[in-house]
């Protein structure tokens, strides 16, 4: 997911193509996505993600377009043009590896499922967008990483590790993300 607007960056920024501990998060999510299990990788852009597109191009990377109209519009937007059950991982969630995704996999049983951080064991205060409350009361951070399938009910899967909620959506992030991916050699 590559075709959001960075609203909350100033000027022309493409989030895809910023670089936490010098690598881009496009190329992050990338790496993070390669799985035997999975049949390839779609790099969701939009018109307000030129950049990211011919980025995503030259790396040899599918493209699927989208409205770019916001997380959840896209996802509508997928469902509609995709005739199968699909992974997605929000490029601007930096932490995310290959055994994350591979975890993810291993607990599919052909239902919408969707990774989650207790809040409470978050390595960086999350968005209050980010925040829901399991049926217990606990607070939980999304994560960004999902299987998506038509059945709009989604059972969560709770990870333990606290950068999965680290997300670029300002300056600051990136800027911690970057302290963060420096002190821990990420």
């Amino acid at each position: 997911m590559a075709g959001g607007r960075a609203a909350r960056f100033d000027g022309e920024v493409e989030k895809a193509l910023l670089e936490v501990g010098g690598r881009s998060l496009l190329g992050r999510s990338v790496d993070a996505l390669q799985q035997d299990r999975l049949s390839g990788i779609l790099v969701a852009v939009s018109q307000r993600t030129p950049r990211t597109r011919i980025e995503a191009e030259r790396a040899g990377l599918k493209i699927i377009d989208t409205l770019g109209k916001g997380y959840h519009q896209d996802i509508m937007e997928l469902l509609e043009t995709l005739d199968d059950v699909f992974l997605t991982l929000n490029v601007d969630v930096p932490f995310v590896m290959e055994h994350h995704v591979a975890r993810l996999l291993e607990a599919f049983d052909g239902n919408s499922l969707a990774a989650v951080v207790r809040t409470s064991r978050t390595a960086v205060r999350p968005r209050t967008e980010s925040v829901g409350v399991d049926e217990a009361g606990e607070a939980f951070t999304w994560i960004g990483l999902n299987i998506v399938t038509p059945n709009p009910e989604t059972a969560t899967i709770v990870f333990d590790d606290p950068l999965l909620a680290v997300n670029i959506n300002d300056e600051d992030d990136l800027v911690r993300a970057n302290q963060i991916a420096s002190e821990r050699g990420l």
